[in-house]
């Protein structure tokens, strides 16, 4: 189920660590079983979700992001001098709740020097991560 744009808007405003584009809001959405209804109760977690990434987006981004991901053959290491400014410099592209157990997924890029890549996060409804993979 894809979520409101305005609503998403409205929560992330206009923190530099989200891509958002309210004309595409692909991405920002609730992810069940095939023919499951969405219940209210998830709606509401999935904004308490992305407001609680909104405000902890710094923390939970270093939490995923491992120096490793700096030396993918995917990062164009031309517009990105180190693993710490890599880091310092990703942004959410899609935030994603998992209905079936309240897991939050995203993916992580900058398209200045990882054009067509990302990193994939996925924590569990308490923000344990577990796990991140670059693509």
């Amino acid at each position: 189920m894809e979520m409101n744009a305005a609503k998403v808007k409205d929560i992330i405003g206009d923190n530099p660590r989200f891509h958002f584009d309210e004309n595409e809001p692909y991405g920002y959405y609730i992810c069940s079983e095939e023919n499951q209804t969405i219940r209210d109760t998830s709606i509401l977690k999935y904004w308490e979700k992305l407001k609680y990434m909104s405000e902890n987006a710094d923390f939970l981004i270093q939490q995923a992001f491992q120096a490793s991901f700096y030396d993918f053959y995917g990062v164009n290491r031309k517009y990105i001098a180190s693993s710490e400014e890599m880091c310092q410099q990703l942004i959410v592209d899609s935030f994603v709740l998992y209905a079936h157990d309240d897991s939050i997924g995203c993916c992580l890029s900058n398209s200045r020097y990882m054009f067509g890549h990302f990193i994939e996060c996925l924590w569990n409804v308490h923000w344990a991560l577990i796990y991140s993979t670059i693509c």
